[in-house]
């Protein structure tokens, strides 16, 4: 599963200074790295449907060697053929096929551990390990770029996505997991109130990180030092991964969506204390941590929510729609965030943000019945797993 995560990390930077050193042009790098990731955002929702109709073998090992084909078409094509669109076409292709490793991993977890206090430690531990893929990716990025030059890390990134999905698609779990079958006239997602406000809560927090992705170096560069806006931003994974660490530690005793609701209520209060500390390097430190600590229990709520609000037969669909549009809404929280950041400094940015995530709050408190109420499309108990698809055959 870190395989299939390490890519997505690595290929927005690898593909935009690629794409820059063909075209000269960061416009251009810009776009391919954003076809890269809305085309990892469309792909990653249009496999979850496949899995849950086909099985994850079937469709991990194909797409993560369509993805390592578009690599190397994209190296070894585009220069010569000198089209920035085939550029961008190919990024986006690569995008939607990196495997979709991680949801695959949340619905076997489901399965393969029995109650709901190991359930939950193990969706933590997924959390923290995808967190740490995508801290890990950039890196592995630059050291490419230093021994190898761009080229190499676009090739590198798809290549380890070709190597995800084989590998996870003969692992005996996946293999042996098969799709459930629903009855006539249901779906699954569709019609399904209670995912639909976590859909809607997915879409607010994802919003509040792309706003803050842009309004972090912003405040770094206006405070005398560009540099640090990458050390900032690692103090607010590093809470993240601090707090899915405790949290996957211990049982907790309340609902997972009073855990969720509580934990954006705490994500709108650090991001106002991040708005009244952006003045300072110093304060904006513990902020931004706190802002993780936060960020990191709503991922693995969200995550834990799914097995109250989805049917196992559309799981792997439900997940991947939540992650892809968490993407899609912090790809226009970028944008967003860079026209307000431009307006109106750093600093106002941050407290709009509180106030966007205060809103996504009483949305969700309004509706947390409907969160904690089980729909009547839902065909499993996760405390007694369906051992036949785990079974060898």
């Amino acid at each position: 599963m870190v395989l299939g995560a390490l890519p997505i990390g690595m290929l927005g930077l690898g593909l935009l200074l690629y794409v820059h050193q063909l075209t000269d042009s960061f416009t251009v790098g810009g776009l391919a790295s954003a076809a890269f990731g809305l085309g990892n955002a469309a792909g990653m929702t249009a496999q979850g449907r496949l899995i849950d109709r086909y099985g994850q073998a079937r469709i991990l090992a194909p797409v993560g060697v369509a993805c390592t084909a578009w690599s190397v078409l994209l190296v070894a094509a585009v220069p010569t053929a000198d089209g920035t669109s085939i550029a961008v076409a190919a990024s986006a292709g690569m995008g939607a096929c990196i495997p979709a490793t991680t949801g695959s991993m949340r619905v076997l977890l489901a399965e393969l551990l029995r109650g709901t206090a190991a359930r939950t430690a193990g969706y933590a531990m997924l959390a923290v390990l995808f967190q740490l893929a995508l801290l890990s990716g950039p890196l592995v990025t630059s050291l490419l770029l230093v021994m190898a030059g761009p080229s190499a890390a676009v090739v590198t990134g798809g290549s380890l996505a070709g190597a995800a999905g084989l590998l996870f698609s003969t692992t005996r779990a996946s293999r042996n997991w098969r799709p459930a079958r629903m009855s006539a006239g249901q779906d699954g997602v569709r019609k399904n109130a209670g995912l639909a406000v976590l859909l809607l809560i997915a879409a607010g927090t994802g919003l509040s990180a792309g706003m803050v992705a842009v309004a972090v170096p912003a405040a770094a560069l206006a405070l005398g030092n560009a540099t640090n806006s990458g050390v900032l931003i690692a103090m607010m994974s590093a809470g993240e991964i601090t707090a899915g660490l405790g949290f996957g530690s211990r049982p907790w005793r309340r609902s997972a969506a009073r855990l969720l609701l509580a934990a954006v209520a705490g994500s709108s209060v650090a991001v106002g204390l991040t708005a009244c500390a952006a003045g300072s390097l110093t304060l904006l430190f513990p902020s931004l941590f706190m802002l993780g600590l936060c960020n990191g229990p709503a991922a693995i709520a969200s995550s834990a929510l799914l097995d109250t609000l989805a049917s196992r037969a559309a799981l792997t669909r439900a997940y991947t729609l939540m992650v892809g549009l968490s993407l899609v809404s912090g790809a226009v929280g970028n944008a967003v965030g860079g026209a307000v950041t431009e307006s109106l400094g750093h600093q106002l940015t941050f407290m709009i943000n509180a106030f966007l995530v205060a809103g996504t709050w009483v949305v969700g408190t309004l509706f947390r019945r409907v969160l904690e109420t089980t729909p009547d499309v839902l065909e499993k108990d996760f405390n007694e797993p369906h051992q036949r698809s785990l079974k060898g055959r």
